[in-house]
């Protein structure tokens, strides 16, 4: 368990309009990132995986400015409820719905990795069996593996 304070900084969160602004900010940061999550979230249930990844980096911006203002929330909870108790109530209900939201995004990736893997599995047993001899080789013995011709697969990559 870490029992270290965090330092002290200065407050950063002065006035009543400044606590608005990052409850507001946050708020938008949380529905700019959901917006994001869903985008991605429908192209992987549509197959379109390339376009879904090159959401990845917005994505990661988007996440980093969260992280940012919800560290700066954390560290000013007192201010900000003292400030503003109904944003802060407000914030605290939309934060609830927004995880929710974020663990149906990531049910659905790791669905979807699932999924990746069991054909990748599935066409690498079958390349592999496929390549196994049936019969005997000469002299009575199962041919060597050098004997088998490797076989390669075609993968879409416009998905």
């Amino acid at each position: 368990m870490n029992t270290q304070a965090r330092p002290a900084r200065p407050a950063q969160i002065t006035s009543r309009e400044i606590a608005v602004k990052v409850i507001a900010a946050l708020g938008k940061s949380m529905d700019d990132l959901l917006a994001l999550l869903e985008e991605e979230t429908r192209l992987v249930r549509a197959g379109k995986l390339r376009a879904a990844a090159e959401l990845a980096e917005p994505k990661q911006e988007q996440a980093a400015l969260y992280t940012r203002l919800m560290l700066l929330a954390r560290d000013e909870m007192k201010t900000l409820a003292a400030y503003d108790p109904a944003g802060i109530d407000a914030l605290r209900r939309r934060h609830d719905l927004f995880r929710a939201e974020v663990q149906i995004n990531l049910a659905v990736l790791a669905t979807a990795q699932d999924v990746a893997e069991g054909l990748l599995r599935s066409v690498a047993t079958e390349v592999g069996t496929a390549g196994q001899a049936r019969t005997y080789g000469q002299r009575g013995a199962l041919p060597t593996a050098a004997a088998v011709a490797a076989r390669g697969i075609a993968i879409n990559r416009n998905l």
